[in-house]
């Protein structure tokens, strides 16, 4: 059993993440700025897995000294971590990028790649601490391809994939490993309004992440591979 952070466990992606590594036996930590999320994703999962081994705590991992203390706090009360899962972001819709206030500029690099940094920053010298690990990155298709209206989340999600490269260029520790799942279409969530036929499940991202978790690989004939990224279509 891998004792496993995921930052995003309270988000739609994170809560199919969450169930799954719960499945397959493992113990997870999941963090949420909201006490109500957190009550919501117990409450969902509580359906069709046991919660004995799910730890939910109020954090805010995307904020530097908030995510500190919350290493502090796992460490104190969970001790040693085997994984770190970054399920972290959004989604933003919105005018052409010569139209933004710098402002809203800066909000969105904030949710949706700020976060992942910090979270990185915090939690890999964490798994290098405890003797390695594996730290996997969530993110989206929009990464590599700009969506007309929501041009803010492809820039961020292709930062995010070259911060993923970055970081697993510099890493020289054989202990830890860094990768990448990009998720390239649409998912259907619990909370989606509407869905499409062919739209990607929470059961076929849920398996991939643990496959990455256990052994930083997947052999899941839906994903092709290109370094640290792993990619879903």
């Amino acid at each position: 059993m891998a004792q496993v952070l995921v930052g995003g466990g309270a988000g739609g992606v994170g809560e199919g993440i969450v169930r799954w590594l719960l499945r397959a036996g493992h113990s997870v930590a999941v963090p949420s700025r909201s006490a109500a999320k957190l009550e919501l994703l117990r409450a969902r999962l509580a359906d069709t897995v046991s919660l004995a081994n799910l730890t939910t705590t109020v954090a805010h991992a995307g904020d530097a000294h908030g995510a500190q203390e919350l290493r502090a706090r796992l460490e104190r009360e969970r001790g040693r971590f085997d994984a770190v899962v970054a399920s972290l972001g959004g989604w933003w819709e919105g005018p052409r990028l010569t139209e933004i206030a710098l402002e809203t500029w800066d909000a969105v690099m904030d949710e949706m790649l700020r976060t992942h940094v910090v979270f990185a920053r915090t939690f890999i010298p964490m798994l290098q601490s405890h003797g390695g690990g594996r730290y996997v990155g969530i993110g989206g298709g929009a990464a590599y391809l700009p969506i007309r209206g929501s041009a803010l989340v492809s820039i961020a999600g292709a930062a995010q994939l070259m911060l993923t490269r970055a970081l697993h260029a510099e890493n020289d520790d054989p202990a830890l490993e860094i990768v990448e799942l990009v998720i390239d279409g649409p998912v259907r969530t619990r909370d989606t309004a509407q869905a499409a036929p062919g739209w990607i499940t929470l059961d076929q991202i849920g398996p991939i992440v643990v496959d990455l978790v256990e052994r930083g690989v997947t052999h899941d004939p839906r994903t092709s591979t290109d370094g640290p990224i792993v990619t879903l279509r």
